[in-house]
């Protein structure tokens, strides 16, 4: 991309998210109460909320991605992502919506718009419903969306936290019994995961596998299949 199209593009995005961001207030308004709608600028990942409106998550401008937008996007953001379960702050049930917006050009994602509903009080009114019309069904048997295991953070540190702590425990085995194999491994997940897309990730995936930042980026070297720059 000349230094030209690469202007162009800035603009083409600043726009974009300019134009999201007047219309995310009033669709809030219009969708109503227990409605939040964020505005993601997919070119800054450490800060991608931009814009925000309504109260669901309880997240401020400048906040971070969740894991799974930020997943979509390192996978090449195929497509929109409408109508999935969350698991919302206060133990709350939510639905979530993501909408990919991309450059005409290129495709390549700018923005993204995330309408976030608690339906906990639809819920319950279904199920109480439920439970009066129709004939208990077996124990085994549910009606229960499986959730998507979304996280809301507030900062790319909390981010960072919710992540490598699911990783590590998926590991079975404690940070301070982990030999390098198991801690390579923990880094290989977390870059597919797309953890390391933000910048001020290594530190914190450092300190809780209890290695330095130079052992992390060796680690990743090592996983690209360069050679190590000294430490391992």
């Amino acid at each position: 991309m000349t230094a030209l199209n690469s202007d162009r593009y800035d603009q083409k995005v600043r726009e974009t998210l300019e134009l999201l961001a007047g219309i995310s207030e009033p669709l809030a308004r219009a969708l109503g109460e227990g409605c939040e709608v964020v505005i993601h600028d997919l070119t800054n990942l450490d800060n991608s909320v931009y814009a925000i409106a309504g109260g669901v998550t309880g997240r401020k401008v400048g906040a971070p991605p969740t894991n799974l937008l930020l997943q979509h996007v390192l996978s090449g953001a195929q497509g929109d992502v409408i109508g999935y379960p969350t698991s919302l702050p206060g133990g709350r049930t939510g639905r979530s919506s993501t909408i990919i917006i991309r450059e005409p050009e290129s495709g390549t994602p700018m923005a993204a718009l995330c309408l976030n509903i608690d339906v906990t009080n639809v819920r319950l009114a279904h199920d109480m419903l439920g439970s009066l019309l129709a004939t208990p069904p077996p124990v085994a048997e549910t009606s229960e969306e499986p959730d998507t295991g979304e996280v809301f953070p507030h900062t790319v540190s909390e981010l960072t936290a919710q992540i490598v702590a699911e990783v590590i425990a998926s590991a079975d085995v404690p940070v301070e019994l982990m030999k390098k194999p198991h801690k390579l491994e923990v880094v290989a997940e977390l870059d597919r995961r797309g953890v390391f897309q933000v910048k001020e990730a290594v530190a914190g995936v450092a300190s809780a596998l209890d290695v330095t930042r130079y052992t992390i980026y060796n680690y990743i070297n090592e996983l690209q299949g360069r050679a190590p720059e000294g430490q391992s």
